[in-house]
């Protein structure tokens, strides 16, 4: 099998390679070789995560172990992770707004540019956002609906450096009645801001009420707000 997606791999990022800059994919495979095999919970020590190549995210799907991604692209301001398996994940300012390779993908969302999201932490108010989304399995113009509201201050530990954080919650639901979701109509997303530089560098989201939750961990750029710090 992961001889399969190697292969697979291999050939997209050839294709690529005939319109990019062949370096910079070179170092992208240099450091996705963490994801390819990876231990059953992967842990990158700070050195490793110093001298990658690409920014690297630690992604825990659900009561998956957790794995590392490293950054394939960066295009029209939306972020590109690609996963062992062949998972892809586009963030956009901490959103994740597409996805690729799930049993449900999310294809698109509207009204990004009004997502409250991209002004945190900076304005710490109460704020909502109506936006529609589109889903694989011929689920489309779904309304969600979001309220933001501050959470306090909570300290994260990352290779044993306590960093301060800036928490905010993000409430949804589906406003209208929507078939496929089941029973349940509401979730809840968390989001935490490195409270010295105002950087997302944790969040945990769900892209449904059934989704298992996504968390995401920016190591790379933990690893660089440390090194500012001497820490």
């Amino acid at each position: 099998m992961i001889v399969f997606v190697i292969r697979n791999l291999i050939l997209l990022l050839s294709f690529t390679l005939l319109t990019a800059c062949a370096g910079t994919y070179r170092a992208y495979i240099d450091t996705l070789s963490y994801a390819f095999s990876p231990p059953p919970e992967a842990s990158l020590t700070r050195e490793q995560v110093s001298s990658a190549s690409s920014d690297l995210l630690y992604i825990r799907h659900g009561e998956r172990p957790q794995v590392v991604l490293a950054l394939a692209f960066i295009e029209q301001g939306q972020q590109k992770w690609i996963s062992a398996d062949q998972v892809v994940f586009v963030i956009e300012q901490g959103r994740l707004v597409r996805t690729a390779g799930l049993s449900n993908d999310l294809l698109y969302l509207t009204n990004r540019g009004a997502d409250p999201l991209k002004r945190l932490p900076g304005e710490q108010f109460r704020a909502s956002w109506l936006r529609l989304a589109d889903w694989q399995q011929g689920e489309y113009g779904y309304q969600i609906r979001s309220e933001f509201k501050a959470a306090g201050q909570q300290e994260l530990t990352f290779f044993d450096r306590n960093i301060t954080t800036l928490v905010f919650e993000e409430f949804l639901e589906y406003p209208n009645q929507a078939n496929f979701v089941g029973a349940a109509t509401s979730w809840r997303n968390t989001y935490w801001f490195d409270s010295a530089s105002g950087l997302l560098i944790q969040s945990r989201q769900q892209l449904s009420p059934q989704a298992e939750p996504i968390e995401m961990t920016y190591i790379s750029r933990i690893d660089r707000l440390l090194e500012e710090r001497r820490l």
